[in-house]
């Protein structure tokens, strides 16, 4: 075993991703060690962490070991801990927030509530709602005007040409979005083309599961306002508005949307008019996403359709679902040595869907168990453990004194040693459906 110690006692190997390779010969040329002496001097390993041993998951420990990081790490703010990168031993958006970071952030709130609803565990509840409190305080006032819900019913939104042309002469007279009304957005900042309609559907189901984890009912206007939201970033005919300044939609926020309104009108379901838009985004994503396959609608909109047919028991989301299921287990992007927990969650709704259908013994559910059962045992190993302080390959190893820190988080993969909250949120997720409806022995 080659090892050695500099500023950040560092050996690490791989030769899956090319950037990595780069990486190294920087590395050891600034730290005056012969670029050809390093890659000669390590041979190719597969990353495993240094306490996994084969053995079965155990779910409860997992769960409560990432449980546990984010609620002992989470910033006065009322946001978690982002992540961090173990190559460069660095924090990665420490003392700032992105769009894409606060979708991620409401992730974790999301899941935490879930996590309280599966288990009764206390220790969520004061996290979510200082959370909570938080997405609340990053949301902007949103509404629309009568001429443009005019135009938006002629369904101009999904124009297949000019679309350029067409954005620009609705912001213009001011009929993308107006800054005032019954509705919020979610915004890093005080600018809408920041404001991904992502991060408004996460928090959406965030105050969900957590008024209904707890019974505290103090977030109940931000609830209203950010279903609000929802419904006027509606595109007739097609899905959701990424952004109030575009008129674009998104497959992976078309299935967070369609999730949430799902979510609230399980709860909620004598609000007639959720139930309308939401009966229209039934309608219009099984039309868009029934055709060809798309792997980033998967995720979220497998779990949006599996909802909706555990409520209704209506065959059209139940043929979505097989439909779903069937293509992404015949994809070879599902053998990879990735975190695939958010693909696991889709494959775990789903499979609960097949169960809830009596087809719970298929040849689909069969490949579905057993491709969960491989993912979550990666997942497990991904793990970071209580005292962990590096990573061992067969030939090599990874020392970062700073990863106890960081022990309940999952890495993003096998070769890529760095982690953030939104790939521990998915892994609990999937975990949390793997127990509640007993999807493995």
């Amino acid at each position: 075993m080659l090892s050695f110690s500099c500023a950040t006692q560092f050996l690490f190997l791989t030769s899956c991703h090319q950037r990595y390779l780069t990486w190294l010969r920087g590395w050891g040329r600034r730290h005056c060690l012969g670029a050809s002496t390093l890659m000669s001097a390590v041979t190719i390993g597969m990353l495993v962490s240094p306490m996994a041993m084969a053995a079965p998951v155990d779910y409860p420990a997992a769960m409560a070991l990432t449980i546990e990081r984010w609620t002992t790490s989470q910033k006065p703010s009322g946001l978690f801990a982002y992540g961090f990168d173990f190559l460069e031993d660095t924090e990665s958006e420490k003392d700032t927030i992105s769009a894409m970071q606060l979708v991620r952030q409401a992730l974790a709130g999301a899941v935490l509530a879930d996590y309280q609803l599966l288990t009764g565990d206390p220790r969520a509840r004061e996290p979510v709602r200082k959370l909570l409190a938080a997405l609340r305080i990053h949301s902007l006032p949103i509404g629309k005007s009568e001429l443009q819900t005019f135009i938006e019913l002629g369904r101009v939104l999904s124009l297949p040409v000019g679309r350029y042309k067409l954005r620009a002469s609705l912001e213009r007279f001011g009929l993308l979005y107006e800054k005032q009304g019954a509705g919020l957005v979610l915004s890093p900042n005080s600018d809408y083309a920041q404001a991904h309609i992502g991060a408004t559907a996460l928090a959406l189901i965030t105050e969900l599961w957590y008024s209904k984890a707890t019974g505290d009912s103090s977030f109940a206007d931000s609830r209203r306002a950010w279903l609000e939201a929802l419904i006027d970033l509606r595109i007739p005919g097609v899905g959701f508005r990424q952004l109030p300044t575009s008129i674009d939609h998104a497959p992976y926020y078309d299935g967070e949307t369609w999730l949430a309104l799902a979510e609230y009108h399980r709860a909620f379901p004598q609000d007639s008019r959720a139930a309308s838009a939401l009966a229209d985004a039934d309608a219009d994503l099984l039309a868009s996403y029934g055709g060809e396959f798309q792997l980033d609608f998967f995720h979220w909109g497998t779990m949006a359709a599996s909802a909706r047919y555990r409520d209704t028991r209506d065959p059209r989301f139940l043929r979505f679902v097989i439909a779903q299921m069937s293509a992404v287990l015949q994809r070879k992007a599902m053998a990879t040595n990735d975190n695939t927990c958010s693909l696991a969650e889709g494959v775990a709704d789903g499979l609960a869907a097949l169960v809830a259908s009596g087809a719970g013994s298929s040849d689909l559910a069969n490949r579905a168990r057993a491709w969960i059962a491989r993912e979550m045992d990666k997942a497990e190993k991904l793990q970071i453990k209580t005292g962990q302080r590096g990573l061992l390959f067969v030939n090599a190893r990874l020392i970062s004194p700073r990863m106890s820190e960081f022990a309940g988080n999952f890495l993003e993969g096998t070769n890529l040693p760095k982690t953030q909250v939104d790939l521990g949120a998915h892994c609990v997720s999937a975990m949390i459906k793997v127990r509640r409806n007993a999807l493995l022995p």
